[in-house]
């Protein structure tokens, strides 16, 4: 326990303290991501996608996704967020904020919130992976129930 402890500490510092030139999210700079994972509302469930942003400022972009969610009937999934990002040009490690809205579809249409978090850990100055968790609620008028989505994907800027 104590040892894992110590491993967990020091691969945290590395990663926090290491250095990456890059322009990541300097205004105008898009990023292209593709993603699979998996989503829950009771029962789990596949979903991939692929989600295009536009960094507005150094911290802030504009996202827009679509993605399908593999269930009994398939969701078409398109939504529109906005990101914060946490970290700077030169972060190996960027946590961000995200949230927005959209549709779900199934054959009926769900107006949906989302809001979530992740990381994105640069491996080179134009990828990164990243990791995402997102709730979304949905209205009461339509067939989908809210849902959580926990994703892992890959990021080009350009």
């Amino acid at each position: 326990m104590k040892r894992g402890m110590v491993v967990f500490v020091v691969v945290w510092t590395v990663v926090l303290f290491s250095q990456q030139a890059s322009a990541q999210f300097l205004p105008g700079i898009s990023e292209i991501t593709g993603y699979g994972g998996a989503t829950f509302d009771g029962v789990k469930n596949g979903t991939a996608g692929v989600a295009l942003a536009v960094n507005l400022t150094p911290r802030l972009g504009a996202e827009g996704e679509v993605g399908m969610i593999f269930a009994d009937e398939r969701i078409i999934n398109v939504n529109v967020d906005f990101v914060f990002n946490f970290g700077s040009g030169t972060s190996l490690l960027v946590p961000y904020i995200l949230g927005g809205a959209g549709f779900l579809n199934d054959g009926g249409t769900d107006v949906a919130v989302n809001a979530g978090g992740g990381i994105k850990l640069f491996v080179d100055a134009n990828i990164a992976l990243r990791a995402d968790f997102r709730a979304f609620l949905t209205s009461t008028s339509g067939k989908v129930d809210d849902l959580e989505r926990f994703y892992g994907g890959i990021v080009f800027f350009f």
